[in-house]
């Protein structure tokens, strides 16, 4: 009597998988959380006892550099797909990014990937040139982000006193931008794309359009931490001099969250690389519980950030409705032709 038949893929079943891997997120954004928490709550008399005093003018700031972020990078996606040669209207491709967007929480970010695929192939967008519109703005949007910290970082007095070769990460933004060019960027792009297992890039953007959308996307990671740095100054009272560090936490917490991929839209990964960051911003200021501090303003950032991005999504949506835009259906038969046509 031979062995009993095995499911493929071996013992466990993909579906078993599926439920483990979503157990050890579950648990490893569970730990992270309750140590967060605790730290919060274990120094919560020294936290009280800090002189807050809130400003509303650095609330607006932040929520308007915010917004200016979320809003900056949809426009980015739809330069990129328009220097593909499919342009698409302003407002309906905003609806896709921003819809798309609310699927980062699900682990992977393939829910949000596929997401924008189908739903911008109605305006004649085909599915490998909208996937491959994906990975330059999440290419782009990592080369901008090391070059962002690069420059920012040396401007900050602390490192500064710890060393003057500081000074030298400034040669990470040519690296960054040779490794763009189409010859690097495909070899690289479809090295890794080939063991994913998903499929290579076949079309790339001139490198003049690369170039243009590198510094674009740089200026907003810049206006992301000045977003980060208004809502800190909302309740305290940190310097200027801390404001490279502050800046520099943004794209530093997007990178590693990007790297920590099977934690739904970095949770528990961006609040402890901001809990790390601000602590040094906050070391003078408060040295009795800075820790402390740090830690309270990383969850507080990841509800503010999720608060704009929702907001932003309803609003998007809700001018979609009032304008009444439709996805007519000729379109949507023209892109299915033409990517039926594709060899």
């Amino acid at each position: 009597m031979g062995p009993p038949d095995r499911p493929p893929g071996g013992i466990i079943t993909p579906k078993t998988k599926k439920v483990l891997r979503l157990a050890a997120q579950i648990l490893i954004i569970g730990l992270v959380f309750y140590f967060l928490f605790s730290k919060v709550s274990e120094g919560w008399s020294g936290i009280t006892s800090v002189d807050w005093n809130f400003q509303i003018r650095w609330l607006i700031a932040s929520l308007l550099l915010m917004s200016a972020l979320y809003l900056g990078h949809s426009v980015g996606w739809i330069i990129i797909l328009k220097d593909f040669g499919y342009p698409i209207p302003l407002l309906p491709g905003m609806y896709v990014w921003f819809k798309s967007l609310m699927a980062r929480y699900v682990p992977g970010n393939v829910l949000m990937v596929m997401g924008r695929v189908m739903m911008v192939q109605p305006y004649g967008v085909p599915k490998r040139v909208s996937l491959t519109s994906v990975a330059y703005e999440q290419a782009l949007l990592a080369a901008s982000a090391v070059t962002a910290i690069a420059v920012v970082l040396p401007l900050w007095p602390e490192l500064q006193d710890v060393s003057q070769l500081i000074w030298l990460v400034l040669i990470v933004p040519p690296i960054a931008i040779f490794c763009l060019h189409p010859s690097i960027l495909g070899r690289l792009g479809n090295f890794v794309f080939r063991k994913l297992g998903r499929d290579t890039i076949e079309e790339f953007l001139p490198f003049r359009s690369v170039i243009w959308m590198f510094f674009y996307y740089c200026v907003f990671w810049i206006v992301a931490g000045l977003g980060l740095f208004a809502m800190v100054r909302t309740v305290t009272e940190i310097g200027v001099t801390d404001l490279p560090i502050v800046i520099a936490s943004t794209p530093l917490a997007w990178l590693v969250s990007v790297i920590v991929f099977i934690l739904p839209s970095g949770l528990g990964v961006r609040e402890g690389v901001y809990a790390f960051t601000l602590g040094f911003a906050f070391k003078d200021k408060y040295p009795d519980n800075y820790n402390d501090m740090a830690i309270l303003f990383a969850l507080v950032i990841r509800f503010w950030q999720t608060l704009v991005e929702v907001g932003l999504v309803a609003i998007v949506m809700g001018m979609v409705k009032i304008r009444h835009i439709k996805i007519r259906a000729a379109a949507t038969a023209e892109s299915l032709e033409g990517e039926d046509a594709t060899p």
